[in-house]
């Protein structure tokens, strides 16, 4: 089965906002430690190739996306396994801290640990169909990866979805011919009402998350003033780009500017756009 990927839905200019920072507690039976206050109770609904998702009765639709080997998973005798060991229609319970990221699905970047406290069955997760069929699709490989951004302020982790620009992109059709698509954009700056935006409080530091990890990432900003004037063709200033554990990072993003990314990938490139907003 092919690999699906996510896609996010825009209500106006922002991802809608997903699961609730209201966190069920765990079912009654075995007592974990002194976490259990903090417990999601959800199911495990795999589908595709390593896809997931766990649905919960009050945390709703979400992944978990803390690192690999920073939090245990359980099995319903206690065994330490993978988290792709789970099976469909496993109920568990999730332990972590509480924040989820403003997306939908939603994100868990804060967990803890994993246990299986009821096994269930495949049939059990059949009435999510619905849920996978309407927020997951085959990805189009005449269209570069799309390109999240992703921050974490007092209250909450958030994640934005940006728009793409121009790009010029090179994809193998299912008959096994080769294709080039080239798509124009106007400047970042004249995008207007699609152009998303990123409110900070604070400088924060921004991680730009693709569906397809580029091989080079090139950043350019602007003055938020110049937006509605690339006539005049402002000078940009580029960005240092940092990559740490496999990810592209702006440190100490402030307020007030365009940001114009180019993503760069072996069979081509994509422009995307946001701005900052300082609170």
């Amino acid at each position: 089965m092919k690999k699906k990927k996510y896609v996010w839905f825009l209500l106006g200019a922002a991802i809608i906002i997903g699961a609730a920072a209201a966190l069920a507690y765990g079912m009654k039976g075995g007592k974990a430690p002194e976490e259990e206050g903090t417990a999601i109770t959800a199911m495990y609904v795999p589908f595709g190739e390593g896809q997931y998702i766990f649905v919960g009765e009050t945390a709703g639709v979400f992944t978990v996306t803390a690192e690999p080997g920073s939090y245990e998973v359980h099995d319903i005798e206690g065994n330490q396994i993978a988290l792709d060991q789970l099976s469909k229609g496993n109920m568990v319970k999730i332990y972590g801290d509480n924040v989820m990221a403003e997306s939908y699905p939603g994100q868990y970047p804060g967990v803890h640990r994993i246990e299986v406290v009821e096994e269930g069955s495949p049939s059990d997760a059949d009435q999510y169909q619905g849920i996978i069929d309407e927020i997951y699709t085959e990805p189009d490989p005449a269209e570069p990866p799309t390109m999240q951004v992703e921050y974490t302020t007092d209250l909450a982790n958030a994640t934005v979805l940006a728009n793409r620009g121009g790009y010029g992109w090179v994809y193998t059709d299912k008959d096994g011919l080769s294709n080039a698509v080239v798509a124009d954009s106007v400047h970042v700056l004249d995008w207007g009402d699609l152009l998303i935006d990123v409110t900070l409080t604070d400088p924060l530091d921004l991680t730009l998350s693709f569906s397809d990890k580029p091989t080079e990432v090139k950043v350019v900003r602007y003055d938020s003033a110049m937006r509605g004037k690339a006539l005049e063709m402002p000078e940009g200033e580029e960005v240092p780009v940092v990559e740490k554990d496999g990810k592209f990072m702006l440190e100490g993003v402030d307020g007030d500017y365009v940001y114009e990314v180019t993503g760069i990938w072996e069979n081509g490139r994509a422009t995307y756009g946001f701005y900052t907003v300082q609170k």
